[in-house]
């Protein structure tokens, strides 16, 4: 990662500085402050050759400072608007990380069986309307979809193979499926950042 790129990642102000003017004033709320990523980025790979997916991604601004941290591991973003996608892969340029990559895609239309860990910054949360949550009109949202999404990841989280990393910020808008483990729950300023692991496999009949 070249001058420039560091620079980028110094701090919040400094990203947010890189955004286009209408995503800017949303940032705070909308995407991980860089200390919240990186840290979330050592629990999701602790060790090298990890694949981690990033559910709503936005403007990939924790796949790119987790790829930035965690170099020997890969980070992918999804993220269902595809000018936040755009973005990310903008950035990701002027970065010239090779361990990160974005898709244009609803993320429960992709295959999770690649990848061995998830992070869950609330991606789901505009569905419900609020207006301090909701960073543009591009996508359909009502309350009935934050339901589906929900019980949908939950679904595909259940599947995992055991060993699979979870980290939520701000939650993922349910507890994660039985055969998840709470292994960890750290402060970070004034966020919570949790670490679950899948330990036990748990069947469609809710039998172990």
């Amino acid at each position: 990662m070249h001058i420039a790129g560091a620079r980028m990642l110094r701090d919040d102000d400094s990203f947010d500085r890189h955004l286009p003017g209408g995503i800017q004033v949303m940032a705070s709320v909308h995407f991980t402050p860089l200390a919240v990523a990186r840290h979330a980025a050592r629990l999701l790979a602790p060790a090298p050759g990890a694949r981690v997916l990033d559910v709503g991604s936005g403007v990939g601004k924790f796949c790119l400072a987790a790829a930035a941290e965690v170099p020997g591991s890969r980070f992918i973003g999804v993220e269902c608007r595809g000018h936040l996608v755009r973005v990310a892969n903008h950035l990701a340029g002027d970065l010239a990380l090779a361990n990160v990559e974005f898709i244009h895609a609803d993320a429960l239309d992709l295959d999770w069986s690649g990848y061995d860990a998830f992070y869950f910054f609330n991606p789901f949360g505009e569905q419900l309307f609020d207006e301090v949550f909701v960073l543009d009109r591009t996508i359909a949202l009502h309350p009935r979809n934050f339901v589906a999404y929900i019980t949908r990841v939950r679904s595909r989280l259940a599947g995992a193979r055991i060993g699979t990393r979870v980290v939520t910020y701000h939650g993922l808008g349910a507890p994660p499926p039985f055969g998840f483990e709470l292994a960890r729950s750290d402060r970070i300023g004034t966020d919570v950042v949790e670490l679950w692991v899948k330990t036990r496999a748990y069947d469609q009949m809710g039998c172990w």
